[in-house]
């Protein structure tokens, strides 16, 4: 009898895998081109992996935890600015394995990391992305984290937790959202900031910009998971007296301009086939007030770097890094053409559909720019993430205008590593 009874559940079993294996051949058989380039990317991922065999930058920092924890030793690194969830995570993944390779534990975040890929895709459906599958490849591509995908770095995976969140909070499921949301700050601390995002956007989604005393405690008894996340944050802040776990001495927190200038900058490299779109459907006969005060706002933003230049992080005087190369040139030989693509930027956030409610978005972005004074594009990856996530596509055409815009960035950012030994 107990033979029947598992075989009935083998059966069962099989039936399923079979079932998901035929819709695995429909999807692939109905969107070969989203494949080509899903396998593009990975192609490109795995040359990073494989044929880089020194370790970039922070790498080192993180595969020496890794390793710590590899051989039983959870004393934290103490350059080691973050809290080691990341590190514990891959460590846990790969001590299956004697003496993993770098490119083995590279593989192995690669896989974890890919995952935010998926819940890219998921997100779009949720907020009723009419070109879910571009929307994806566009995440896939973007030059900003596109690198960082195959190397062992915390961004990507810190990327994945905080999608998690943003998934189980517009499913409804509170819970789960809080709990991502607290793994995602053992991963990376200022992605508290996210976690707030996500809890007003809850709020928003729920009772939109109606502010009662009434609305506000029901949200509270709803979402209490959050305030349990920012209470355990607060803790650790006056604990450890300071957000950066090590090496408190060069990431003291403040307000510093920098990083705002050069993400409106980076927002205007990569958004401005989008903003060209924009600008063609513009009636210049019959344009708005309201469009002539946003230009006349953005030249005043564009234009105050000329007389703030605001200070930089000694960090971003090392010209081995692309980052810095293009920040040094803007500070100095080039500064009107940094000026621009801060102005272009500013036009692109200015122009770009957000729903109100979406719009939110904007405020928390700069939130989590100021109080760092490494000027670092790593920190733009959420952000530009959750950009593309929440704008609305413009047509078919536009939106695979972008993405191929971004395969092209993307491709070429891989061809300069290997080609000059910058790392961007």
């Amino acid at each position: 009898m107990q033979i029947i009874i598992q075989g009935c559940f083998c059966f069962v079993y099989a039936r399923k895998m079979i079932e998901k294996l035929k819709q695995t051949i429909d999807f692939v058989r109905n969107n070969k081109a989203f494949v080509f380039f899903m396998c593009l990317a990975f192609s490109l991922w795995l040359i990073i992996l494989f044929f880089s065999q020194e370790t970039f930058v922070d790498e080192k920092t993180h595969l020496r935890q890794i390793n710590r924890f590899l051989k039983g030793n959870f004393e934290i690194i103490p350059s080691l600015t973050t809290i080691p969830g990341y590190h514990a995570v891959i460590a846990f993944f790969v001590h299956f394995f004697k003496h993993p390779s770098l490119a083995f534990v590279r593989f192995v975040s690669l896989l974890l990391s890919s995952i935010s890929l998926v819940l890219a895709y998921l997100i779009s459906k949720k907020l009723d992305s009419k070109y879910p599958l571009i929307k994806t490849l566009q995440c896939a591509f973007l030059p900003i984290s596109f690198l960082y995908f195959p190397l062992i770095y915390t961004d990507i995976f810190s990327l994945l937790l905080v999608l998690l969140a943003l998934y189980f909070m517009l499913s409804g499921k509170y819970g789960f959202s809080a709990f991502f949301s607290l793994t995602s700050v053992l991963v990376r601390q200022d992605n508290i900031i996210w976690i707030a995002l996500i809890w007003t956007y809850a709020y928003l989604s729920t009772y939109g910009f109606s502010f009662s005393l009434e609305n506000i405690k029901a949200h509270i008894r709803r979402t209490i998971g959050y305030l349990a996340v920012f209470i355990i944050f607060i803790i650790f802040v006056l604990v450890n007296g300071s957000v950066a776990l090590g090496d408190k001495r060069n990431h003291q927190m403040g307000f510093y301009m920098g990083n705002s200038y050069f993400f409106l900058a980076i927002v205007g490299l990569l958004f401005f086939p989008m903003l060209l779109a924009y600008v063609r459907k513009i009636n210049f006969s019959k344009i708005k007030p309201s469009m002539l005060y946003g230009i006349g706002a953005g030249i005043v933003i564009a234009g105050s770097f000329i007389f703030i230049q605001p200070e930089i992080h000694h960090g971003n005087n090392k010209l081995s890094m692309l980052r810095n190369i293009l920040l040094q040139s803007g500070y100095h030989q080039y500064m009107w053409a940094y000026v621009g693509a801060i102005f272009v930027g500013y036009m692109a956030l200015f122009l770009m559909k957000l729903e109100k409610k979406r719009a939110v978005l904007l405020p928390f972005i700069f939130m989590s720019l100021f109080p760092s004074l490494l000027v670092e594009q790593r920190y733009y990856i959420v952000p530009l993430f959750l950009l593309l996530l929440f704008r609305k596509e413009d047509g078919e055409k536009a939106e695979l205008a972008l993405m191929s815009y971004f395969i092209a960035l993307s491709s070429a950012l891989v061809i300069m590593i290997f080609y000059t030994g910058l790392f961007f």
